[in-house]
């Protein structure tokens, strides 16, 4: 399991085509076992050197190969742009699961 990190900004003229994009890219995340478990927007504290960004998605992904099938997948539909040219300040970021309370415990 990989998690993927989307935090971003949207283009007020261009929502529809990130509302185009999350539909498209949705189906094939949910065709390949992936899923949303977060999602959030207007955020309500501006942290300590935060830029400010209003948007975030995390995506859960069964694995990192699972991923990339995604990326390409979308390549192939040609619905990154979608993405690219509704957002800004985008930041994409996969991480693998980190299960804190066995960190802690090794301390």
């Amino acid at each position: 399991m990989v998690y993927a990190l989307n935090v971003f900004n949207l283009l007020p003229e261009r929502e529809n085509e990130y509302r185009d994009y999350s539909v498209k890219a949705g189906k094939i995340i949910y065709g390949l076992g992936g899923r949303v478990v977060a999602s959030g927007w207007k955020p309500i504290r501006k942290m300590h050197g935060d830029t400010e960004r209003r948007y975030l998605i995390v995506v859960e992904f069964p694995s990192e190969s699972v991923f990339q099938t995604f990326i390409d997948e979308a390549d192939k539909q040609n619905i990154h742009h979608l993405r690219e040219n509704a957002c800004t300040d985008y930041i994409w970021t996969l991480y693998e699961p980190w299960d804190i309370r066995e960190w802690l415990k090794a301390a």
